[in-house]
């Protein structure tokens, strides 16, 4: 298997030769076409949306023909480009949804082989996404994301098992029932600690902008 990864955490651009699980296809699939569809819209080119997102011109490229794997982070920057939830930006809004109320669909935004994976389950559209995910992490696996746009807070509570948290140079180890908050507009991870699997919630808030990496 061949990975290509053109810009450290953005996304893995698939080859001739790279497997994608069934999963990640139907996500690559659904989010090609609606990136083309909202850039086309909004009169767009794949350098404005580059500049725009933060992202180089190549990954846009390959986002938009269905040929990368991107990261949250990735899909986060993006939707905040578009001033879309992600969850909206993976899926286009139910026609005639208003009101104080909107159902929302659950969606896996990051599983391993193991079984580990994350959940969004609701978001908020525009410039400052709100949203809520819960997380299951088996013991081996760990979760590495880049930093988010400036000043971006998580609210983390552990329901079950261990969990180690670390956030640029500094760590946290979480048991259940316990709760930490972070800014995480730096690299941060997440892994099970012990022999049992760590289930946790997380609220975040993040401001969407162009990222301090310029485009290439």
């Amino acid at each position: 298997m061949v990975t290509v990864v053109p810009k450290k955490g953005e996304v893995n651009i698939m080859t001739d030769c790279t497997l994608m699980s069934n999963a990640e296809a139907v996500v690559s699939s659904t989010l090609a076409t609606r990136i083309r569809t909202l850039r086309q819209k909004r009169v767009l080119s794949l350098d404005a949306l580059a500049k725009k997102t933060g992202l180089s011109k190549g990954t846009v490229v390959a986002l938009e023909n269905g040929k990368a794997n991107p990261s949250i982070s990735v899909l986060c920057r993006l939707a905040a480009a578009f001033s879309l939830s992600v969850s909206d930006l993976l899926a286009a809004p139910v026609e005639g949804a208003s009101g104080a109320i909107e159902r929302t669909t659950p969606q896996i935004l990051w599983s391993s082989p193991h079984g580990s994976r994350a959940q969004l389950q609701a978001s908020t559209s525009g410039q400052t996404m709100f949203e809520l995910w819960t997380w299951t992490m088996v013991p081996g696996d760990v979760f590495r994301a880049e930093g988010h746009s400036p000043n971006t807070r998580e609210l983390i509570t552990v329901f079950e098992g261990v969990v180690r948290i670390s956030v640029g140079a500094d760590t946290i180890v979480l048991n259940a029932n316990e709760s930490a908050r972070l800014v995480t507009d730096q690299d941060h991870s997440y892994q099970a600690e012990g022999e049992l699997p760590a289930r946790f919630t997380m609220a975040v808030l993040e401001r969407g902008g162009q990222s301090d990496e310029l485009a290439e």
